[in-house]
């Protein structure tokens, strides 16, 4: 039965087959990794950058598209810094759950509208 194998995939695969080719000009180095997520407006590359979208060159390679972000050290920071940001912004998201908080049995509110409804109903009868 099909229902009850394993999927032979590696978990950890992304949508896409893009990379994303960081160049750092002031130190000469650069870092290339696998795209994670493309939206709108930001390529993003799982916990390590989000680039805006317009500030990459597109190119395609024969796996997918190539996004080249050459920018400065202190813009390559600022990338990894809201990167961690939103990291950190979904795990906190997951781990602040709170349980439902049951209503209380009787509020001021729900008893004087049923004093109101029985005064009512005495003065119908009478």
């Amino acid at each position: 039965m099909s229902f009850f194998t394993k999927k032979e995939e590696d978990d950890y695969t992304f949508d896409t087959r893009d990379i994303l080719i960081v160049f750092d000009d002031e130190q000469k180095t650069s870092d290339i990794c696998t795209i994670s997520h493309i939206d709108h407006e930001s390529v993003i590359v799982a916990g390590k950058y989000k680039i805006p979208l317009l500030d990459c060159v597109v190119t395609t390679g024969l796996d997918g598209r190539n996004y080249f972000y050459n920018a400065p050290t202190q813009s390559i920071l600022e990338t990894k810094r809201l990167a961690e940001l939103e990291r950190n912004m979904v795990l906190e998201q997951i781990t602040s759950y709170r349980p439902p908080v049951l209503p209380s049995s009787m509020d001021w509110t729900k008893g004087i509208l049923v004093g109101l409804l029985f005064v009512a109903i005495i003065g119908l009868m009478f």
